[in-house]
């Protein structure tokens, strides 16, 4: 039986973009206090944040890209949605996500993972 996944509803700050001001909130759910789950024109992003200092519920983005992990997902119930994925992903290996997963996403451009360095 899988454990319940815990996820805190919180808001991220996005930015700054082409001018020093310029900023985006966004709501969504962090895991571990590290990852956040985040809806933006209706596909389901995976970023990497940081906790605000002093500020519950606020992270800042980090020091990664996103990802977008499910498109067109607009309209859905979004905590199932990601529990469902995170439930998915924690039964599988790293092998299998690659070939499953990896491999077999639709209009995926080649990705060099640079895994030589598990060596």
């Amino acid at each position: 039986m899988s454990t319940k996944v815990e996820l805190e509803l919180a808001s991220m700050i996005l930015g700054p973009f082409d001018e020093d001001h310029q900023f985006a909130l966004y709501e969504g759910y962090v895991l571990n206090e590290r990852h956040i789950f985040i809806m933006d024109a209706g596909n389901l992003w995976l970023r990497q944040v940081h906790k605000a200092p002093h500020m519950d519920h606020l992270y800042i983005d980090g020091d990664s890209g996103g990802l977008i992990i499910a498109n067109e997902v607009e309209g859905m119930d979004t905590r199932a949605l990601i529990e469902t994925i995170i439930t998915e992903l924690k039964q599988m290996n790293g092998l299998q996500f690659l070939i499953d997963i990896m491999l077999w996403t639709k209009d995926r451009g080649d990705i060099n993972l640079k895994l030589e360095h598990l060596r």
